[in-house]
């Protein structure tokens, strides 16, 4: 999972040295429980549970699946940055007793092999870990978002995909309609903003900061609630530009929400920066703050995007 997910830049999991380099001779060197998951990730079968056996056990490496694991009933065992889920992620809660299987940086393998997990759900950024974690389970790995298009039906897709595996089709497909109706409600419920331009961004500091476009899960409920975004200019795979405090010069006379966290420090240099007062948002009094949104996450992420969306317009 990209530290995009706990931060502003981006890091990559990675093993510990003294466990890469002794994880293959601390493995044990067959036995059925090791033939049956190789025997799984190599015929690439992914299997729901069978009607008599227990709940699958799935571990998350990130954030927006386990978004998904959760509304579907399953949520995982262990979930990488599992502290940090309520400064980032918020909706839905997580469970208690998900186990925290490391940082974004680092994945504790010892600790993934004890949790005995069936699955591993993962992303394409983790690709070049996922010999050592089939060492544990099989890993599916779900393409959803840096696609350079809306990630909307990845993630879509995604949540049929895990319906099926966890045998819950039915809860995803229940999940599916209510995002649905709830966007349909924010549509009629922002109707008073859809007169003027919109935009959203993340302060890196009291000069950058990251505005968000086409590609990212905010401009797709921006569309879906027939909103226009006014940021002009082209964003990348992963919907976000970072810019500078000057840039957002070309926004005009647009409402502005600021998403949480937000440094410590920023409010407070903004209210003495001239720059900052020049800007005709600041001047109409159309500056908003909002609370966290998972800017990687799944459906519910979109919904609580345009919940607070409708409730800006109040």
């Amino acid at each position: 999972m990209p530290s995009m997910v706990c931060g502003w830049g981006f890091s990559r999991i990675r093993l510990p040295g003294r466990l890469s380099a002794t994880f293959s001779d601390r493995m044990y060197s067959i036995d059925r429980r090791s033939f049956f998951v190789g025997a799984i990730a190599s015929a690439g079968a992914l299997l729901a549970p069978q009607a008599n056996a227990g709940p699958i056990r799935i571990v998350s490496l990130d954030y927006g699946l386990a978004q998904t694991l959760i509304e579907l009933g399953v949520p995982p065992v262990g979930l990488v940055d599992a502290p940090a889920w309520a400064d980032w992620t918020i909706e839905p809660p997580l469970p208690a007793g998900v186990a925290n299987i490391g940082s974004s940086h680092e994945v504790n393998m010892e600790l993934l092999q004890l949790l005995e997990p069936d699955l591993i759900v993962s992303t394409p950024y983790l690709e070049w870990v996922r010999s050592q974690l089939e060492q544990i389970a099989p890993v599916k790995s779900f393409p959803i978002h840096a696609l350079g298009t809306s990630p909307y039906k990845p993630i879509v897709a995604a949540t049929r995909e895990l319906g099926r595996i966890t045998g819950r089709r039915p809860e995803a497909e229940a999940l599916i309609e209510r995002t649905d109706a709830l966007l349909l409600a924010a549509k009629e419920a922002t109707r008073n903003l859809a007169g003027t331009g919109l935009a959203v961004v993340s302060f890196l500091d009291a000069r950058n900061l990251r505005i968000y476009g086409p590609g990212g899960i905010f401009q797709d409920v921006f569309d879906r609630l027939e909103l226009r975004n006014a940021w002009p200019k082209p964003t990348n795979e992963w919907g976000f530009s970072d810019i500078g405090l000057a840039d957002l010069a070309l926004l005009g006379d647009c409402k502005l929400f600021y998403m949480d966290p937000v440094p410590s420090d920023v409010l407070a240099t903004l209210s003495g920066s001239p720059l900052w007062q020049s800007m005709p948002f600041v001047r109409s009094g159309n500056v908003h703050r909002m609370a966290s949104v998972l800017m990687f996450g799944t459906l519910p992420s979109a919904t609580r995007f345009a919940r607070l969306l409708a409730e800006a317009s109040l």
